[in-house]
């Protein structure tokens, strides 16, 4: 996808849609676009840097049991333990800085990978209920 603004919502709509051929709660769909919303937001600003030659990667697959999420830029890279805590003090007054604290706590799985050409990789997982029951 190109590193544009209007990629955040294709990226957004075409994961809620898989979400939701997965069945999943409406909680768990607006946690799961948020997330997504987030992510690919970090990766055109942040990563990229709104550089309209960069491309930000969303890959997304569905089993039985879960909803994988791959969202690559091909930016510098990040250390996500060097964020700022949000919750803290300091945190709490700056403007920014909550997207990736938001990812990790709707997610069940979080990751980032820093890639081999330059670039993050972050990997989010959504379990899903068995097909019988409720979710």
């Amino acid at each position: 996808m190109d590193s544009t603004l209007e990629s955040i919502d294709s990226s957004e709509s075409a994961v809620l849609e898989v979400a939701r051929r997965g069945g999943l709660c409406e909680t768990n769909l607006e946690h799961i676009g948020l997330a997504v919303h987030e992510v690919v937001t970090n990766a055109i600003v942040h990563g990229n840097r709104s550089n309209v030659h960069k491309k930000v990667i969303v890959t997304i697959s569905r089993t039985a049991d879960k909803l994988k999420i791959l969202i690559s830029d091909q930016g510098d890279g990040f250390d996500p333990d060097c964020l700022l805590d949000p919750l803290s003090p300091q945190g709490l007054l700056e403007g920014s800085g909550r997207g990736i604290y938001l990812a990790r706590t709707f997610m069940d799985e979080f990751c980032v990978q820093p890639d081999d050409a330059g670039g993050t990789t972050v990997t989010m997982v959504k379990y899903l209920p068995p097909a019988n029951a409720g979710r």
